[in-house]
């Protein structure tokens, strides 16, 4: 699979189109998959292939990406970041004048990215993938607000799959890994930090184990990178501190927290390819300077928590280090020279790197997509007159999400007959093994149902 193509629309193929979304703490990525081929859904005002997971409320409607970047500091009350965090709770935040949950605020994304991918691909998307943390299990609300909210941004077909299986297929900047091969996926977003055993298959991928640090991201390595700059410029700042010191909520001093974190990120994101940094606050302000030394003392009780983790997790499935074959270092955080040299110095294995460490987990999920297979269960029928519809359900259970053809309609051999998720949010459909006719329903859409059960009734 290409990963990308620039073909136009009229050139592409007329298979089915999927939106591939990959919504991250503090930027999402998207593609639209159809047949073998991808094209990516870059934000339509910057241009980037990534959107600033990000909304403003102008008082009429949702501004999201970029559009929001920009007005954050007219108007600080009214924008929001980082919404994904708040999905477990879902309490709502006041943005200007009105409240929003922040499962609203995941909708109005999803919606933008979804009209942008429709206009660029020049058809109607209704089937999306969305990647999601492993630690999204099948009783996790997260999971299911984030199904609710792509429902609700008119993708009517949701299916989710866990980010380390994706970056296990991401295109790598190496030889790939071998059917068998134990890894150990890093991935340091923005807003979180999960590892995860992930066992490779042929087709699919196995997730051992799981775990995260919801507070460990590149946004809390910002904020310490901040709180320093405000310490060690206490001479330059103090005008702007002085007038800014009303309240932490009052416009001026959320403008000003805003521009030192802005300011944080871009020294902190210059030291990925440079041993040190100056760069100036204030056109009148001192220069202030940065070395990789210093950035790397700052992360390493944070990076040292991450190390830990993928360490308790080892122990806690069970797996020596050394049975793992590598590490796999995704995720923006993953571009900061201090991560390889902390899992080397710690773990002592191989390093594997993406190609884009940002972009990693939408282009895994976009080569998953097509060689997933065709995730069919032939129905098991029986020779009495009216037969009982039963199917092998992969893992033993799974929702009913709809029927596909309705009582008193005929069908074909082969032809789906209901679609299901199964527990780890992949999408399955079941399918007719002789022609027939749906006679009757045994089992209602939204029920669960398990392997062998029977969940209609048909004639021949």
């Amino acid at each position: 699979m290409s990963g990308t193509s620039e073909s136009p629309p009229s050139s592409r193929p007329r298979d089915t189109p999927v939106l591939v979304v990959d919504f991250g703490t503090t930027t999402s990525a998207a593609t639209v998959v159809a047949g073998e081929e991808a094209w990516p859904v870059p934000e339509p005002v910057t241009g980037a292939a990534t959107w600033p997971s990000a909304v403003f409320w102008d008082g009429q409607q949702m501004l999201v990406g970029a559009l929001a970047e920009r007005r954050k500091r007219s108007e600080p009350e009214s924008f929001a970041a980082e919404f994904k965090r708040g999905l477990a709770a879902d309490s709502s935040v006041v943005l200007g004048r009105r409240r929003f949950r922040p499962v609203e605020q995941v909708v109005a994304l999803l919606a933008a990215v979804r009209a942008e991918a429709e206009r660029l691909h020049g058809a109607a998307i209704s089937r999306v993938l969305i990647t999601v943390p492993a630690g999204y299990g099948p009783s996790d609300p997260r999971r299911a607000r984030m199904i609710a909210a792509a429902e609700a941004a008119g993708l009517d077909t949701v299916e989710l799959l866990p980010e380390p299986v994706a970056a296990a297929f991401a295109p790598m900047a190496g030889p790939p890994f071998a059917p068998g091969d134990l890894v150990l996926v890093y991935d340091l977003g923005g807003g979180s930090f999960d590892a995860a055993l992930v066992r490779i298959g042929e087709r699919w991928h196995e997730v051992l184990g799981h775990a995260t640090l919801d507070d460990c991201g590149g946004r809390d390595l910002d904020a310490l990178l901040a709180g320093r700059i405000h310490a060690d410029g206490q001479e330059w700042l103090a005008p702007l501190l002085s007038s800014a010191a009303a309240s932490p909520s009052d416009p001026a001093t959320l403008r000003l927290g805003m521009a030192v974190t802005d300011f944080a990120r871009r020294l902190k994101h210059q030291l990925s390819a440079a041993p040190a940094v100056e760069d100036f606050f204030l056109p009148n302000a001192p220069a202030y300077r940065l070395t990789q030394a210093d950035l790397r003392a700052l992360a390493a009780p944070l990076l040292g928590r991450t190390v830990a983790c993928c360490t308790d997790l080892l122990a806690r499935v069970g797996v020596p280090p050394h049975q793992v074959a590598a590490i796999l270092t995704v995720g923006g955080g993953s571009r900061m020279p201090a991560v390889g040299e902390l899992l080397q110095q710690a773990l002592r294995l191989p390093l594997h790197k993406v190609e884009d460490p940002d972009l990693a987990v939408v282009r895994g999920a976009a080569r998953w997509l097509p060689h997933s297979g065709p995730r069919r269960v032939p129905a098991a029928t029986s020779p009495e007159p009216s037969i009982p519809l039963s199917f092998a359900i992969p893992g033993g259970s799974a929702r009913l999400l709809r029927w596909l053809v309705a009582p008193g309609q005929a069908y074909v051999a082969g032809v789906p007959l209901a679609r299901v998720r199964l527990p780890g949010g992949a999408l399955w459909d079941l399918t007719a093994r002789v022609p027939g006719t749906l006679d009757r329903l045994l089992a209602a859409p939204g029920s669960e149902v398990t392997a062998h059960e029977w969940l209609a009734l048909a004639r021949p």
